[in-house]
């Protein structure tokens, strides 16, 4: 597997698609110092196991067919995720207001990470995703999109950064922007995307009007 495979793609359809990734390195990032300073996380609780358990698959038991650039793009992010998990377990039951939820919150967090971890690595291993793992990325990013305004109208708008909200729309927009160059047969994961998308820019917008 060279570095960056120029032989299964183009440079139009690695620089779209690497871009997004970085923008969703940056909301990582933001996400890590924002948890440390306000207490607070913005990773939606119920979601954040299926997100770390996508990252440990294809870090360390898949490798993307973009190249080992993107292979050790996957492992720094999850090692981030980790501080974002690990943030998710101490602040998330701030997220929860079901009693029986907030009292189990790391019990339900470990729980469903178990069930994660091996959806993830079957659905993979049994031929359902591509080889970059665009299709069971999406459908994780979709919950996330969803839950996250979900999250954010239940909580204080303050603790939520216009930052993440625009790397985020940013970052899987130009993925998505990859999804329809690379796979332009694969309707399933370009309405994903699509979806996504609009879910995304419609939280930043609403998050920018609440702020100011």
């Amino acid at each position: 597997m060279p570095w960056i495979n120029f032989t299964d793609y183009t440079k139009a359809q690695l620089l779209w698609n690497g871009v997004g990734c970085f923008f969703w390195f940056i909301t990582y990032v933001v996400l890590v110092r924002n948890s440390f300073k306000l207490k607070f996380v913005e990773m939606p609780f119920f979601i954040a196991s299926g997100n770390i358990a996508w990252e440990f698959v294809w870090s360390f038991c898949f490798t993307p067919s973009t190249g080992k650039f993107y292979a050790v793009s996957y492992q720094v992010c999850f090692w981030i995720d980790v501080l974002i998990f690990s943030m998710v377990f101490i602040y998330g039951a701030k997220q929860i207001d079901i009693p029986f939820f907030k009292k189990k919150k790391k019990k339900i967090l470990v729980g469903i990470t178990l069930i994660w971890l091996p959806l993830n690595y079957f659905f993979v291993k049994q031929g359902f995703d591509t080889s970059i793992g665009a299709n069971s990325g999406y459908i994780l990013n979709l919950i996330i999109s969803l839950l996250y305004p979900i999250a954010y109208f239940r909580n204080n708008a303050s603790n939520y950064s216009l930052i993440i909200a625009w790397c985020k729309f940013l970052g899987t927009g130009c993925i998505t922007v990859s999804m329809f160059l690379i796979y332009p047969s694969n309707y399933f994961v370009q309405t994903l995307g699509i979806a996504c998308f609009i879910l995304d820019l419609s939280f930043a917008i609403v998050l920018v009007k609440k702020l100011k």
